[in-house]
């Protein structure tokens, strides 16, 4: 098993440092590193092109934002009497303790 191990953390290593000393781009090559390259030529960014995340929920596409929605039809919600569990915990019920751990 401690064989296992070590070959396996041995290939992990390899990969990873031979993925850490891979050649980096070199990008005084590309077409935008000559001194000729016109970058007025390049085309303009529209908008913001990145994915924005966000907590909020657009609720004008939800089927109830249609001027069509029933709101009477609706189901009433059930309500629940909630019990909150007790902050304290009698320890002296655990099994741990009636075992003799």
């Amino acid at each position: 098993m401690k064989l296992l191990t070590s070959v396996t953390l041995s290939a992990v290593l390899a990969f990873a440092s031979t993925s850490a000393l891979a050649e980096k781009p070199d990008f005084s090559k590309t077409a935008a590193a000559k001194t000729s390259y016109d970058f007025s030529k390049n085309k303009a960014a529209s908008g913001n092109q990145l994915v924005q995340s966000s907590s909020r929920h657009d609720f004008s596409k939800t089927a109830a934002a249609s001027n069509e929605y029933q709101f009477p039809k609706n189901q009433p919600a059930h309500l629940y009497k909630v019990s909150l569990p007790s902050t304290q915990h009698d320890f002296s019920k655990t099994s741990s303790l009636k075992n003799g751990c």
